[in-house]
């Protein structure tokens, strides 16, 4: 069995050269060493030489059984943290490999901020005692990735998320973009009974809206076209933990009416399917609009809305607790100046009282992304004002946009739909979430319309 374990390394193990060269390139961008295999052979080989500090496959590998392939190697390689990648179509497979002791799954096509959320998930827990079967360590008060900071409206949050997270009342969690909702979410999840059961995340706008339900709910075979087989849903693959429905602002009305009756009879039918399932399920939900207005509007049911209001959580912004920046500031910093190989770079003290002048609109997102940029940009111990002041001068540029027309010549729908989308951007200054909230767009509509125009974020 082996223990030479080299912690800051990724190994990905996929049957798909193209995939892997793009998630090898995402991940060095981030600052992580990686390698990949693309066989069996390959991977126990790479293996048995030294373990990575996670390895994420693809439950179907090639001709094998990703499934059989994680037992193999969890009994040569006890405590090995693995990540199952899979396929919409393929959920059930990638729960019963989290049962099996997987740490986490992500499913197909990768959201790239989903996996780098994921895999700091697992770096950020402590390096002592290897999970339990179904979840992730425990860290910091019995959650693996603690919420940060010492501000009252910080203690608050943490006092309030603990009293609910005994309890299991759904739960919903409401706070602007960047302020740590899925991080409350996943401290109500290890803090409570359910700890032990799958925590399964489903970003409702990251999904394209034919794809929600059968995503939610699952489909029997034959509801639609290329439904080969039955596949249970995130509802299902929950069964005995935490359902955590991201941006449930984003979901259709007709769908809500659904959701609605799962939440007060936890049953459900499977798209194209008359049986009902019955499961048993922790509901967390978060959005970042308000949901009063959502309300007004008819976005959003009113029936609906109060069922998940059950126990509201407020993750603060950022402007409302800056004296928790220096903190969050240095917990970044050691976490990526380690990751490029520079363990004991720090901010001065000047340096971390210029970033606590700042509002930050994209709240902790925005901050850690800024520290990012200056533990990549500026290789020396100490990261001074200057430094700060420097990139805090440079602000998101839009693209160039199509030339404009002549006046009174109708101009074409893809350049308005262009310059709406690049204005957007470059008010939310790239942060798509907010982007599509301000052009009453879903966030996955934003991200196609981005990749059709070749916008850069």
């Amino acid at each position: 069995m082996s223990h030479n374990t080299s912690p800051a390394s990724i190994l990905v193990a996929d049957d798909d050269p193209q995939f892997l060269r793009i998630i090898e390139h995402h991940i060095r961008g981030w600052g992580w060493r990686v390698e990949s295999v693309l066989d069996k052979t390959a991977l126990l080989r790479r293996l048995g030489a030294g373990l990575p500090g996670l390895l994420l496959m693809d439950v179907r590998f090639g001709e094998h059984d990703g499934l059989e392939v994680l037992q193999q190697i969890q009994k040569r390689h006890a405590g090995l943290k693995v990540v199952l990648l899979t396929a919409f179509g393929s959920i059930e497979n990638a729960v019963a490999a989290v049962r099996l002791g997987a740490v986490d799954y992500l499913t197909k096509p990768v959201d790239l901020a989903r996996l780098r959320s994921v895999v700091e998930h697992v770096y950020d827990e402590p390096a002592t005692a290897a999970p339990a079967p179904g979840r992730t360590s425990p860290g910091v008060n019995g959650v693996a990735r603690p919420i940060l900071g010492e501000s009252r409206a910080i203690r608050e949050l943490r006092a309030l998320t603990e009293r609910a997270a005994a309890s299991d009342c759904t739960v919903l969690v409401l706070g602007e973009s960047g302020t740590g909702k899925e991080l409350v979410a996943r401290a109500l999840h290890d803090l409570g009974p359910r700890r032990d059961g799958p925590f399964i995340p489903l970003n409702v706008a990251a999904l394209p809206r034919e794809l929600v339900e059968s995503t939610l709910f699952g489909h029997a075979k034959g509801a639609f076209t290329g439904a080969d087989r039955m596949q249970c849903g995130c509802c299902e693959a929950a069964d005995g933990g935490t359902l955590f429905l991201d941006e449930i602002g984003e979901m259709e009305i007709g769908l809500q009416a659904k959701l609605l009756r799962f939440l007060q009879e936890r049953t459900f039918q499977r798209v194209g399917q008359s049986e009902l399932v019955r499961v048993d399920v922790r509901i967390v939900a978060a959005t970042n609009r308000d949901p009063i207005e959502q309300v007004r509007r008819g976005l959003l049911r009113e029936d609906l809305y109060y069922r998940l209001n059950v126990v509201p959580i407020v993750a603060p912004p950022l402007r409302d607790r800056r004296e928790d920046v220096p903190i969050l500031a240095r917990c970044f910093i050691d976490r990526f100046a380690a990751r490029s190989g520079r363990p004991g770079a720090s901010l001065s003290g000047s340096a971390l009282a210029a970033l606590s002048e700042q509002a930050w609109p994209g709240n902790v997102r925005e901050l850690e992304n800024f520290v990012e940029r200056l533990a990549v940009l500026y290789p020396g111990p100490v990261i001074d004002e200057s430094a700060v002041r420097a990139e805090l001068g440079k602000s998101f540029t839009a693209p160039a946009r199509p030339a404009e027309p002549e006046p009174g010549v109708l101009r074409p729908i893809d350049q308005v739909e262009y310059q709406a989308i690049a204005d957007a951007l470059a008010t939310a200054r790239g942060n798509v979430k907010e982007a599509a909230q301000q052009l009453g767009l879903g966030q996955a509509t934003v991200y196609r319309k981005i990749k059709k125009y070749g916008i850069s974020v």
